[in-house]
């Protein structure tokens, strides 16, 4: 999705964006500005997810927003970064929560990656390389904290080139899942999955059951969880319940049922970078075409429950630049009090590492999600 108008330099207070250092705090939104952290680098979270937690900081019990997402600042292959804030404008970098491992050579050798992998047997180091090594697809992380065990959960898109496609970077087409006790980790890398599948009726895909790619969690009211993604070569949305331990399926997929464990929403309809969120006791899933890097249009499905029948509710969009979603995909919705706030990726497939983040308030009329522009707004209501 290349910088197109929108990203003009709509700076928030009196001074440029990228004079901005931590005595001169941001004090709103502005849709693709450059955006950096309280130290005055570029925040690398990319096709990440904002919530707030709860958790101890230096023996204190604090409440903030912590967003991850992918750090690009090495172009293609991406880490997992966290940033922390109060007001949503203001994001303290965290750290790198989880690495790519450069070599077999470094569980030994690196005191990082030995103090989380080392008791690893020679084959799963081998697949340990394989899910997170350095020419590994590492995209979309997702995060959730688990209450039952007191620990994070981390879920991503991995992906990278298979015995099959030794030539094809999305060969692999898996969810994997790491794991920590601080929300800061460092995450440890615990496995990696293919998820539900059909077998009944139209498949997409066959051959490559169970594969998944774009994806995102979401939490229900009764904290039962629940993975999102998209499946058959990127053409079908699945929504699936997630076990108590938010590690795995809650039910393996060669036993699931369809409507119980998992659903599958309107097949073949080519949509990817999924979101789903819940209003008024609705489901709402946004998601957007698949155009590569390039914006399209999104669309958003919803239902009265989360594996019943889900309608189209067409572009949540609304005036200039809805065809192309503001040139943005989504990937994270998020709450603020009573106000629910999109954040969408603008893709710049030419540096990746200078793709921009727009952020913009949602409403909800007549149970019809609905995103409108601006290039200057807050949390106060000020809109411009």
């Amino acid at each position: 999705m290349l910088l197109s108008l929108f990203a003009l330099l709509n700076s928030c207070g009196s001074l440029p964006s990228f004079a901005r250092n931590q005595s001169i705090p941001y004090d709103c939104f502005a849709p693709g500005d450059v955006y950096n952290d309280t130290d005055g680098n570029l925040i690398q979270a990319h096709g990440g997810q904002i919530s707030q937690y709860t958790y101890q900081e230096n023996g204190e019990t604090v409440t903030k927003y912590v967003w991850i997402g992918e750090d690009r600042k090495n172009g293609y292959y991406a880490e997992v970064n966290a940033y922390s804030s109060t007001d949503l404008y203001n994001w303290d970098f965290e750290g790198t929560i989880l690495k790519r491992v450069p070599s077999m050579e470094a569980i030994d050798e690196d005191s990082y990656f030995n103090s989380l992998y080392s008791s690893l047997t020679l084959r799963e180091r081998e697949d340990l390389l394989k899910a997170i090594g350095p020419t590994s697809v590492i995209e979309r992380p997702k995060l959730l904290y688990n209450a039952k065990n007191d620990n994070y959960v981390l879920w991503f898109h991995q992906d990278g080139y298979s015995s099959v496609n030794d030539y094809y970077r999305y060969g692999t087409g898996n969810a994997a899942v790491a794991v920590s006790d601080s929300i800061f980790g460092p995450y440890r890398f615990i496995a990696s999955h293919r998820l539900n599948y059909v077998t009944d009726g139209f498949n997409a895909n066959p051959n490559s059951l169970g594969e998944a790619r774009d994806m995102n969690l979401f939490l229900d009211d009764d904290n039962q969880a629940y993975i999102v993604y998209t499946s058959e070569n990127n053409k079908s949305l699945f929504i699936s319940r997630l076990n108590e331990d938010y590690t795995d399926l809650a039910v393996p997929a060669s036993l699931a049922k369809e409507g119980e464990d998992f659903t599958r929403i309107f097949p073949n309809a080519m949509r990817e970078a999924p979101v789903l969120t819940k209003y008024d006791g609705r489901y709402y899933l946004m998601s957007s075409s698949t155009t590569g890097w390039m914006s399209n249009s999104a669309r958003v499905y919803s239902s009265d429950t989360i594996f019943g029948k889900y309608v189209n509710d067409g572009n949540p969009c609304v005036g200039n630049g809805k065809m192309v979603t503001f040139d943005t995909q989504s990937t994270s919705i998020f709450k603020y009090g009573e106000q629910y706030i999109y954040l969408g990726d603008r893709w710049d497939s030419q540096d990746l590492r200078d793709s921009r983040y727009v952020f913009l308030p949602i409403t909800f009329e007549d149970a019809k999600m609905q995103i409108r522009y601006y290039s200057k707004w807050n949390l106060k209501g000020e809109r411009i």
